[in-house]
């Protein structure tokens, strides 16, 4: 009989432990972020956690939001409790297993966010660059990422020094963007700060992909912009498109995910097409990184003349 390893254990804030074996392997961390708002970044983060529930994968949602609209979908009621703003605030040395919050799905947790959040959206880099909290997030999400298979980080819609961390701290970016006439603006600032972030911060970020989210098939101008940001984005789009259906809407007001509030619809199956094609995407760029460092490794010294 194959002995169990060593447990680790991380106590929630609710008094419930989480305990994951010492080798496995560490969680995916993905930061969902576009300059525009309602293009579905939060969106795209529930859909995710829902699917995680569904297939019993341990998920740690951080709201970086001021506005916490996931926050409020997990959770039953507000509290006073610090939350994602404690790792931005200089006078705290907050513990983690203190800022998770269990949720009403048994296998996601969230640490919320809410206008606390607001005095570090710093936007200008020579007001933070030098005090180093653009790396926050670093550590807090090393020590969680043994016992998550997934972390998701849902950003606001700015480049701040908050979304800076988020990148630093990640495995993967995700671009939700819409079918329109104004749905790429925004993406090439976001493309120039995920290039600097892993040029000088975090070298294993990448890009995940831009997913097309609220997609109104029924309206043709969408199927041709549709057309036309797949030939712009390349591989770097995904195959899988969220439709602008009700029963998402549905689902959000109801706070169940969309999977499990209707297990048959045709948004749920959505919502599970994403998440494979996702977990693809995720494995394939891990296998070309790998490949990337053993090369670079493997290349010959040159001999001293």
């Amino acid at each position: 009989m194959k002995r169990a390893g060593r447990q680790s254990v991380l106590i929630a804030s609710c008094g419930n432990v989480i305990a994951m074996p010492e080798d496995t392997r560490g969680a995916t961390v993905i930061t969902s972020l576009n300059l525009k708002g309602g293009v579905g970044k939060t969106h795209a983060c529930w859909l995710i956690a829902g699917v995680c529930q569904e297939q019993r994968r341990r998920c740690l949602v951080l709201d970086l939001d001021k506005q916490g609209n996931i926050s409020t979908s997990l959770l039953p009621a507000a509290d006073s409790n610090p939350g994602t703003d404690a790792f931005f605030n200089p006078a705290m040395d907050p513990v983690l297993g203190n800022l998770i919050r269990k949720t009403q799905l048994s296998h996601v947790d969230v640490i919320p966010g809410s206008f606390a959040l607001e005095k570090y959206n710093i936007t200008d880099p020579a007001q933070w660059a030098s005090s180093g909290l653009m790396l926050s997030l670093v550590d807090p999400l090393r020590e969680a990422a043994a016992f998550y298979d997934y972390i998701l980080i849902d950003c606001p819609a700015d480049i701040s020094l908050i979304t800076y961390a988020a990148l630093c701290a990640s495995d993967f970016l995700l671009v939700p963007l819409e079918a329109a006439q104004w749905g790429a603006l925004g993406t090439q600032h976001v493309t120039k700060t995920f290039e600097h972030v892993r040029s000088h911060y975090n070298e294993k970020l990448e890009l995940l992909g831009f997913v097309v989210s609220r997609f109104k098939k029924q309206r043709k101008y969408q199927a041709t912009y549709l057309k036309q940001l797949r030939q712009h984005f390349g591989e770097t789009a995904f195959e899988t498109v969220i439709p602008d259906l009700s029963t998402y809407e549905q689902a959000v007001t109801d706070r169940i995910p969309v999977n499990l509030h209707s297990p048959h619809s045709h948004a749920s199956a959505v919502a599970r097409e994403f998440f494979a094609e996702l977990e693809r995407r995720a494995e394939k760029l891990r296998s070309l990184r790998d490949e990337r460092r053993s090369a670079s490794v493997r290349q010959p010294v040159e001999s001293v003349a």
